[in-house]
């Protein structure tokens, strides 16, 4: 399934230097998944180019939309990997 990004993730992930294929990697293979909401879902995966830090990609299933997405410090130390 094909995501759209939105302009909240887009500037985040400039922001953060956090690189588009490395959120298409997290969507299309996700260590953890979790469901929030009908309209909102949180995946996480490890970016080994990125001294192993676990990317957090907020996506809205309904709209096919990612959200948001960031280096999530606290989901590390729980076991995203």
């Amino acid at each position: 399934m094909k995501f759209k990004l939105s302009v909240h993730a887009k500037d985040v992930m400039k922001n953060r230097n956090i690189i588009e294929d490395w959120v298409y990697a997290i969507l299309n293979n996700p260590s953890v998944t979790m469901d929030i909401a009908k309209d909102e879902v949180h995946l996480y995966g490890i970016i080994d180019e990125y001294n192993d830090r676990c990317l957090k990609v907020v996506i809205n299933p309904l709209k096919n939309l990612v959200i948001t997405t960031y280096f999530d410090r606290k989901m590390k130390k729980k076991g995203c990997k």
